[in-house]
């Protein structure tokens, strides 16, 4: 074999044992082995999509690395017992509604975000995260992000309407499971005004009145109705004017 066939040979052997990796060093690695490398020069990449809790609301965070072709987002929310995901505010989350902006080590710009979100019950949610152009194009669609939430109020209840009131107002809420409950109403002082309920209810939306003038010697001022199950209770203000 001449000295320039066996050249040859030896170099054709040594890059069928080799792949090439695209970049500004062109590298060269054996068959085989593995590695991650961050592109410098790519456009509206999510780097990081979590969820936290504290103090019973979910703090939802991602970072975009040189976001240009995004404009808002917006943050999806997959509740218990529901089958679609539903948006979670209708405000839009814009590009420059960033906390901190810092660059990382390849001189890539790095915009950080986070979102607060507080459910109203107990269960597993879910989260998504999509990124829009200023033309409602979708740019990017995250991964759904699974969380499970505890110690929320298995109720919700609303202001009284009308407030002030004179002299009947209705007191709303709504119970997100089967539940003992307790309605009453207090003065300025915490003295026991009336009991509008007492009793066992199914989970549904429940509407009371409260009517001043069935009760003696109440004047204009300041009392407080408080919702009671066996797990929580709230307590709202209300009042009457005369």
């Amino acid at each position: 074999m001449s000295k320039n066939l066996l050249i040859a040979a030896l170099l054709i052997i040594f890059f069928t044992g080799t792949k090439t990796l695209t970049g500004d060093n062109n590298i060269l690695l054996p068959e085989g082995d593995e590695t991650t490398s961050e592109v410098t020069d790519s456009a509206d990449a999510l780097t990081v999509f979590s969820a936290k809790i504290k103090d019973k609301t979910v703090y939802v965070n991602w970072r975009v690395l040189n976001p240009k072709s995004i404009s808002y987002f917006e943050v999806y929310r997959l509740d218990p017992k529901k089958k679609d995901y539903k948006k979670v505010s209708d405000d839009r989350i814009s590009k420059d509604d960033y906390f901190e902006k810092a660059a990382n080590n390849d001189g890539g710009v790095v915009y950080m975000y986070d979102y607060e979100d507080e459910p109203e019950r107990d269960g597993v949610y879910f989260y998504k995260l999509k990124g829009f152009a200023s033309n409602g194009q979708v740019v990017f669609e995250a991964d759904e992000l699974k969380i499970g939430i505890t110690g929320i109020k298995n109720f919700k209840v609303e202001q009284n309407t009308p407030n002030p009131f004179n002299p009947t107002t209705n007191i709303s809420y709504e119970l997100f499971d089967a539940s003992y409950v307790k309605l009453k109403v207090f003065d300025l002082i915490g003295k026991e005004i009336a009991t509008l309920v007492d009793a066992n209810q199914q989970k549904g939306t429940y509407t009371v009145t409260f009517d001043a003038s069935k009760y003696a010697n109440l004047t204009s001022g300041i009392y407080f109705y408080k919702l009671e199950t066996e797990r929580y209770s709230e307590v709202k203000k209300m009042i009457l004017t005369k």
